[in-house]
């Protein structure tokens, strides 16, 4: 996997090829490095890190409440927030059930959290390839964790769903499940999720509707109105559509790449 997934990317500041870099020592690799603009990415916890030494910049108090609590405590809130779906299993499933998934397929989620559709996918589809990322460290330890616990092999990288470390179109499912909605460009996260899927890749993106929103205004106050961003997608693009989900405490856009 980690051979597929060297392959598989590239700088995310000027998308040119990476090559891996020696430690200090000369005896063996401590990251990648950018052939192009030279950059370093270095190798911490077991996975490449892209972020350079910039983080996650909280843009309000509802985003901090969410990011930092959800980070700490992912699986269960996940669980109990999704009570209010009909349980995580039937939520998990009514979009996850969407993706186009074919044996040998090459699938990408950006923000793969602690890494529970990776289990969920490969018990439906045994013979497929998993890449995931995600921008906060502590669900990249998690799911590392997790990964190795179940036995899935996946290639996962510390990087902004807004730049994207991977090749243009290298997936064949590309995806996306909660907290778009908290991302500071929204626009150009999806411009990223077109670029790196084939031509002809179904594209799956789901969060909380504003119905949902106002739970979470209970703790953190008033919010940005949540509006589904499927006006956000190119018109370009075929087939799109936007649906409510979840009991209509969350939303599901699809469509086709070109």
């Amino acid at each position: 996997m980690e051979k597929i997934l060297a392959g598989l990317l590239c700088c995310p500041d000027c998308r040119r090829d990476l090559i891996y870099a020696r430690n200090e020592e000369g005896t063996g690799t401590s990251g990648m490095t950018c052939t192009g603009c030279g950059r370093i990415y270095d190798r911490s916890d077991g996975y490449l890190n892209f972020l350079n030494g910039s983080g996650l910049i909280y843009r309000s108090r509802r985003d901090k409440f969410i990011r930092s609590v959800y980070a700490r405590t992912y699986t269960p809130v996940t669980n109990f927030m999704f009570l209010f779906c009909g349980g995580a299993g039937s939520a998990r499933n009514e979009v996850l059930s969407r993706l186009k998934l074919k044996s040998g397929a090459y699938v990408l989620e950006t923000g793969m959290g602690y890494g529970e559709n990776f289990l969920w996918l490969k018990r439906h589809v045994e013979e497929i390839n998993l890449f995931g990322l995600d921008i906060q460290g502590e669900m990249m330890v998690n799911c590392g964790r997790n990964l190795n616990r179940w036995g899935i092999r996946a290639g996962i990288v510390r990087a902004d769903a807004e730049q994207i470390p991977f090749r243009d179109n290298a997936f064949d499912v590309v995806f996306h499940l909660g907290a778009i909605n908290l991302f500071k460009d929204k626009k150009r996260a999806i411009g990223e999720m077109i670029r790196v899927a084939k031509p002809g890749t179904h594209v799956v993106i789901a969060d909380e509707t504003e119905k949902a929103g106002r739970l979470f205004n209970l703790f953190t106050g008033p919010s940005e109105k949540i509006i589904p961003p499927v006006d956000l997608v190119p018109d370009k693009m075929q087939n799109i559509t936007v649906e409510t989900i979840w009991r209509g405490y969350g939303y599901v856009i699809e469509f086709d790449t070109v």
